[in-house]
C-alpha cells in the first residue's frame, strides 16, 4: 500500500478510524494492531473480565468520544464473547426507526432474558441521558447510573464503571513529567521496525518517490523532537484543559506528517487540525525577546550571521530541508532544540524558549500532591503562598487602596471617601493541605485560613497562577479574565467573612487613620487614634 493511503488510515475522518467487529484491509488492520498500546484502564476491564461476573452483571466502559472503547471491546471481543455479550457503542440503534435510548432499553431488556454478564461502550453524554430518560422498567439500572455519575459510587456489585476519564493521559508526578501513553503512541508511528508498516512503507517510498512526506516521517523519527511534542500537548492541556482521545492523537500525527508544510510549521499552523489550534497559542514566534525579535526583523532583509549560514548549510545536509523563511527557522530551532546540529546555532534561543510559568505550575502542583509536611516542604509552601497567592490576594482586594497591601489591612467598603477595611492575618493552612487528594493534573487544591479559621478549599489551575504571577507583577485584571477572576473575588469574600468578625476595623482618609475596637468584655467601642 503506498505511504500517503497507510498514513491516512491515521487521520479522523478515515473509514478506520472508528473500529467496529467487521473487517478493514489487511494492511490498515496490521497497522492498527501494531498501533495499539495498553493502558492501565485495559487493565482494570481485564481483571473485572476475569472475576467471574454473574450473568446479571453490566459493565459500562465509559468516556468521551475517540478515547477508544470500542478499540478495546473489538480487542477481547473475541475471547470473551462466547462469557459475555459485547454492545460496542451505546449510540447505535437496531433498527432505522429506533433510538439510541430506545436502543438501550432493548438491549436491558434481552439481558434480562441472557445468562451472559453485559459489556457496554458508552459515551458519559449517553448515561446522562439514559439515566433520565430511560424506561421506567429500567429504575434499578437508572438510579446505579445516577448514583455512580453524581459521587462515583456502584450501588451494586453487578454494575460497574470504568471510566476513561479516570486514567488521565499525563502524570507529572515522581519528577517524571510527560505521558507514556502520548509518547509510545507517536514512537510507534514513526518506529524503524519491520513490524511497523508505516515504517515499511516509508522505506519503499523514500527510496522510489522521496517528498515532504518523507521527510516529516524522518523529521518525526528524532526521540528528542517527540519529547518537544509530548511537552506542548502537556502545556495545552494544563492551559486549556484540552480532551485529548486516542483518536484525536493518531490525527495529530496525521496532520503533521501530512500537514500543508514542514513538520516544525504544521505543529503550529492553525486551521487545519484541532490538538495544532490548540498548540498555536505556543508558537514560538509569538514570543517577544531581543533575540527573536532581531531574527525576525533581520532574517528576511538578508542580515545574516556567519554562524547562522553555517548552520543552515548543516540543516541542509542533515535533513534535506531548504527554503525556510524566518518564522519557519524559529519554530525549526524551537522544536530541535535539544539536538546537536552543526554548530548548534539554535541553542542560542534556548533561554528566550523557556516557559517559567509551567514549570512553577508542576512544581506547586507536586507540592500539594505529595506534601508530607516535612520542613523542607513547608518552608516551600509558605514561602509560595506568602509572596506570591496571598501577596496577589492583598494587591487584588486593595485596587481601590494600595496603601493598606503594606499594612496587611484587607479592603472591606467606602463611605464619603473614607475608606474602612480590617487586618488580615492570612496564611496556608499546611494541615488541611496534606490531607487533601488531587484528582487530576490541571488542578490543585489552595487551602488558607485567616489567624485560626479555616476557609474552603479552592481548586485553582494554570492559568490562576499566570493571573497570581501577573497582578504581582502590577497587572490590573479586566473583563478578558473573568473566568478566573471569579476564584479570587470568592476567597477573598470569604476572608472578608472572617476579618468583619474580628472586633476591630480601621477607618483611613488618605492622610489620617483611625481604628474602631469592641471591647466585648468591657461591653464598649473603642476609637483609636492613628496606626
Amino acid at each position: 500500500m503506498q505511504f500517503k493511503r497507510l498514513l491516512d488510515t491515521l487521520a479522523r475522518s478515515s473509514a478506520q478510524a472508528v473500529t467496529t467487529l467487521g473487517q478493514g484491509q489487511k494492511e490498515q488492520d496490521e497497522l492498527k494492531n501494531y498501533l495499539y498500546v495498553e493502558t492501565e484502564i485495559e487493565k482494570d476491564f481485564r481483571r473485572l473480565l476475569d472475576s467471574n461476573p454473574t450473568p446479571d452483571t453490566v459493565i459500562f466502559l465509559c468516556g468521551s468520544s475517540g478515547d477508544g472503547k470500542s478499540e478495546i471491546l473489538k480487542r477481547y471481543y473475541e475471547s470473551y464473547s462466547n462469557k459475555f455479550r459485547f454492545h460496542l457503542d451505546a449510540t447505535h440503534a437496531f433498527k432505522p426507526d429506533q433510538n439510541a435510548i430506545d436502543a438501550l432499553d432493548q438491549l436491558f431488556d434481552e439481558h434480562y432474558q441472557s445468562a451472559k454478564p453485559l459489556v457496554i461502550g458508552i459515551n458519559v453524554g449517553m448515561l446522562f441521558n439514559f439515566s433520565s430518560q430511560g424506561a421506567a422498567r429500567h429504575e434499578e439500572i437508572k438510579n446505579a447510573i445516577e448514583s455512580y455519575l453524581q459521587n462515583g459510587n456502584q450501588t451494586a456489585s453487578s454494575y460497574g464503571f470504568l471510566n476513561f476519564e479516570k486514567y488521565p493521559k499525563f502524570s507529572i508526578e515522581d519528577g517524571k513529567t510527560g505521558s507514556s501513553f502520548i509518547s509510545e503512541l507517536i514512537a510507534r508511528v514513526v518506529a524503524q521496525s519491520d513490524s511497523n508498516p508505516l515504517y515499511r512503507a516509508y522505506l519503499d517510498a523514500a527510496q522510489t518517490s522521496p517528498s515532504k512526506l518523507t521527510i516529516n516521517y524522518e523529521l518525526l523519527q528524532y526521540e528528542e523532537v517527540r519529547k518537544r511534542i509530548v511537552h506542548l500537548l502537556l502545556s495545552a492541556r494544563l492551559k486549556f484543559d484540552h480532551f485529548l482521545s486516542a483518536r484525536a492523537l493518531l490525527d495529530f500525527a496525521h496532520h503533521l506528517i501530512t500537514g500543508p508544510g514542514l513538520l516544525f510549521d504544521n505543529l503550529f499552523v492553525a486551521g487545519h487540525n484541532d490538538l495544532s489550534d490548540v498548540i498555536s497559542h505556543f508558537d514560538p514566534c509569538s514570543v517577544r525577546s531581543r533575540l527573536i525579535d532581531q531574527f525576525l526583523i533581520q532574517h528576511p532583509l538578508g542580515i545574516r550571521e556567519a554562524a547562522f549560514d553555517e548552520f543552515q548549510k548543516s540543516v541542509f545536509e542533515g535533513f534535506g530541508v531548504s527554503n525556510i523563511d524566518s518564522v519557519g527557522w524559529l519554530r525549526f530551532f524551537y522544536l530541535f532544540r535539544d539536538v546537536d546540529i552543526g554548530n548548534n546555532f539554535h541553542k542560542t534561543f534556548q533561554t528566550d524558549f523557556q516557559q517559567p510559568l509551567y514549570d512553577r505550575y508542576i512544581e506547586i502542583w507536586r507540592l500539594h500532591k505529595n506534601y508530607d509536611g516535612s520542613a523542607e516542604q513547608r518552608h516551600t509552601l509558605r514561602s509560595f503562598y506568602k509572596d506570591e497567592l496571598v501577596s496577589a490576594l492583598f494587591r487584588f482586594g486593595n485596587r481601590l487602596d494600595p496603601s493598606l497591601t503594606t499594612k496587611q489591612h484587607l479592603f472591606l467598603c467606602s463611605r464619603n471617601g473614607v475608606f474602612i477595611s480590617a487586618a488580615a492575618d492570612i496564611k496556608p493552612d499546611l494541615k488541611r493541605i496534606e490531607g487533601e487528594s488531587i484528582a487530576n493534573i490541571h488542578e490543585f487544591p489552595v487551602c488558607l485560613k485567616v489567624g485560626d479559621k479555616p476557609l474552603r478549599t479552592f481548586n485553582v489551575n494554570l492559568s490562576f497562577l499566570e493571573l497570581v504571577s501577573k497582578i504581582n507583577d502590577g497587572y490590573r485584571p479586566n473583563k478578558h479574565d473573568k473566568n478566573t477572576i471569579v476564584i479570587l473575588e470568592e476567597i477573598i469574600d470569604d476572608v472578608t467573612k472572617v476579618i468583619i468578625c474580628s472586633g476591630k476595623i480601621i477607618f483611613s482618609d488618605g492622610r489620617n487613620q483611625f481604628s474602631l475596637t469592641n471591647e466585648v468584655e468591657d461591653d464598649e467601642f473603642v476609637v483609636g487614634g492613628g496606626e
